[in-house]
């Protein structure tokens, strides 16, 4: 009830102090996800694995908080996305996945995929990709979101998981 409050105040015009506030956030937001995309380039982070692309962001990294919700990791991921295929036009033919660790609980990992920047479809096959993935060696995945490519996965899981990952879209 706070937060509908909350935001229903943005939308009054006279509440300067949350309306600035939200803006402060939101250039926060834009500057980390400038900052980690730069990094992530820049340091040669995003590996091209054959049928996707990936990137991870480590424990500790200075941008971690931020990005350890899942909506603000998928943005990073399409921002990524747009940013990488412009240096690699082979990279725009393959679906993009992202993982970070939770800020709250660094036992779990946020993963999050979305689909090539070249496809007809904005329909992504990765949510069906990403539950077979975990079946196959077992990973304890908490599917929490609306999208089906967004999991949070054992931390322990995450090597094992792209590792299923990469061989089950090679086929």
């Amino acid at each position: 009830a706070v937060v509908s409050t909350q935001s229903t105040g943005t939308l009054n015009r006279h509440n300067e102090k949350l309306i600035s506030t939200g803006i402060e956030n939101s250039k926060v937001l834009c500057c980390g996800l400038l900052n980690q995309v730069q990094a992530f380039i820049d340091m040669k982070q995003v590996v091209v694995t054959g049928p996707f692309v990936y990137a991870v962001i480590q424990e500790g990294s200075a941008e971690l908080q931020l990005f350890s919700h899942p909506a603000r990791l998928q943005r990073l991921c399409r921002y990524l996305r747009e940013a990488y295929c412009a240096i690699s036009k082979k990279a725009a033919a393959l679906p993009f996945v992202i993982a970070a660790p939770l800020h709250l609980d660094p036992d779990y990992s946020c993963v999050v995929g979305v689909p090539a920047l070249m496809t007809e479809s904005n329909k992504s096959y990765l949510g069906r990709a990403f539950s077979q993935a975990a079946d196959k060696v077992n990973a304890t995945v908490v599917f929490d979101d609306f999208d089906s490519a967004v999991i949070q996965i054992k931390t322990e899981d995450k090597a094992k998981f792209f590792d299923a990952l990469t061989v089950l879209l090679m086929t």
